[in-house]
């Protein structure tokens, strides 16, 4: 139970240093381009890298919390970046993130040990309005199909933070944090 509570409270210290960032970011909304135009551009500058950083807290599989893990940068173009994140004893995810007339699209390419689709893949969301160029929310959106049942209410929170040398993952639903990644930038 402490284990579970302190878990918790440290990924909401977490998310908290996301969202102090907002306020230097309100007075850099000044810039001429779209804050979902600035956050591609952070994330393009980690291109070619892996980030190794370790799982805080996971409800699908509680077992890995604690657990190393990496997130790949590969494959950015001007309008896309795509982060292949592989978590401990699960199958390989790649995060899309795409620029579409000024919104960001995230997907999740989620592939089994073989590299073969899951059967939930290629799931996401339109960033929201209230991001800036080190956060972005992306609100759950179903995209034609039948979304199962629990998530409804989510959305993924993605954080890169280059001067605290951080980028991080998050996946949240009902007011809870299902799943928080956290890695560090090399020279950190």
């Amino acid at each position: 139970m402490y284990k579970k509570t302190a878990l918790v409270i440290i990924s909401l210290l977490i998310m908290l240093g996301c969202a102090q960032n907002q306020q230097q970011e309100e007075k850099d909304a000044k810039e001429e381009k779209p804050s979902t135009v600035l956050f591609l551009n952070q994330l393009q500058q980690l291109c070619n890298t892996e980030l190794r950083g370790e799982v805080f807290a996971d409800n699908h599989n509680p077992e890995t919390v604690g657990s190393a893990m990496s997130f790949r940068f590969e494959q950015c173009t001007d309008e896309e970046v795509r982060i292949i994140t592989q978590l401990p004893g699960e199958e390989i995810f790649t995060i899309i993130i795409t620029l579409m007339d000024d919104e960001l699209l995230l997907k999740h390419d989620v592939r089994d040990t073989h590299l073969s689709p899951h059967d939930i893949t290629m799931y996401g969301g339109f960033s929201d309005e209230k991001g800036n160029k080190r956060t972005q929310v992306f609100p759950v959106h179903n995209f034609g199909g039948q979304m199962w049942p629990g998530y409804e209410n989510t959305f993924w929170e993605v954080c890169y933070m280059p001067q605290e040398g951080k980028f991080e993952y998050l996946e949240v639903a009902e007011d809870m944090v299902k799943r928080n990644f956290v890695a560090q930038t090399p020279n950190q």
